[in-house]
């Protein structure tokens, strides 16, 4: 099948868009930081590799020729040319799937196939009963692991400068936007693609432990820590809605779990110590502890209330005077307002 035969239905037209505006983006970019030649030369092997899939005859000659033509520095800047398109592409990709999902929710009628409450609504009409659901729920354990040595190790910067991109893509969903705020969009967005562009990918350095375990680390604080909360709302408010009678108030028990091998490989890596798993351990709660305080924080500034004018539970005061006596100095470092 030709592209131009490719017909895309109505709902992923915007993607389609997206994924054009992108590839413009990062057409520009080469030209702009490699030059017009290896422009042209990511082109053709475009071109060549489309034509090769479209005739079916598995004729690739003409680009097996021009790929094998290029000297190591050419080569790899093509290689890297197209991971970066793969890589805005997905992130189309994703974002995609967040307007679908709120097309969906502003709907309110239709539900998303694939979801939470269309899994719920299949199973209820299947013929279980909200005791059967309780009881799934108190069984289910989803647990993934992070392994050592991973088989895509990109560095945490360049991660967070895709996360950063994604964003922005996120916010040219808002109907909202002035022409001036998606140009300055487009332009950050553009910033942080030619900031990945310019960023060594694979430094020459092997990866350490400490590597590894910055790399995991990303996800679950990054990423995971954001989203377990919601995903959690999410399951509470369907299980209200399949079963509105019974599953009010229903606390979902802890389905989700995460665990990883790095730091803590001592039969895969040599250099995993006794010690290497303390500083492991010690890193992964300092890291969830400041993310607490942080969130700790904020909270705070949001419950103003006192006590002159609301009723506070007394359990609140006790364990704060618990607290207070466990920290004394870090009571002493509150104000008294």
């Amino acid at each position: 099948m030709s592209r131009a035969e490719i017909h895309f239905p109505t709902k992923d037209v915007a993607l389609r868009e997206d994924v054009g505006v992108l590839g413009r983006l990062v057409g520009e970019l080469l030209r702009e930081q490699g030059g017009s030649e290896l422009y042209q030369t990511v082109e053709a092997v475009r071109r060549l590799a489309i034509q090769r899939r479209e005739s079916g005859d598995g004729s690739d000659r003409e680009l097996f020729g021009l790929i094998h033509g290029l000297d190591s520095a050419r080569a790899a800047d093509v290689v890297r040319a197209f991971s970066l398109y793969f890589r805005v592409v997905n992130l189309a990709e994703t974002v995609h799937r967040i307007r679908r999902q709120r097309d969906y929710l502003r709907d309110g009628e239709a539900t998303q196939p694939g979801g939470i409450r269309y899994t719920l609504e299949e199973l209820r009409s299947a013929g279980c009963t909200w005791p059967e659901i309780r009881s799934l729920l108190a069984m289910l354990a989803i647990q993934p692991v992070f392994t050592a040595h991973p088989t895509e190790p990109t560095r945490r910067t360049i991660l967070e400068k895709l996360q950063r991109v994604a964003r922005r893509l996120v916010d040219r969903l808002d109907p909202s936007m002035t022409p001036r705020e998606a140009r300055a969009g487009m332009a950050s967005i553009r910033a942080e693609v030619t900031s990945i562009w310019q960023t060594e990918e694979h430094p020459e350095q092997r990866m350490a432990v400490t590597d590894e375990l910055e790399h995991v680390t990303f996800f679950l604080t990054d990423v995971i820590y954001r989203i377990v909360p919601p995903f959690y709302e999410t399951l509470e408010a369907a299980l209200e809605e399949v079963f509105p009678e019974d599953a009010a108030g229903a606390r979902v028990p802890t389905v989700l779990r995460f665990a990883s091998w790095v730091g803590g490989d001592m039969d895969g890596n040599p250099n995993v110590t006794a010690a290497t798993l303390q500083r492991t351990l010690e890193h992964n709660r300092g890291l969830i502890l400041r993310r607490y305080r942080r969130d700790v924080l904020v909270l705070a500034q949001r419950l103003s209330q006192c006590g002159a004018r609301i009723g506070i539970d007394p359990l609140i005061h006790e364990r704060v005077a618990a607290y207070g006596e466990l920290f004394p100095e870090a009571r002493e470092a509150i104000s008294g307002r």
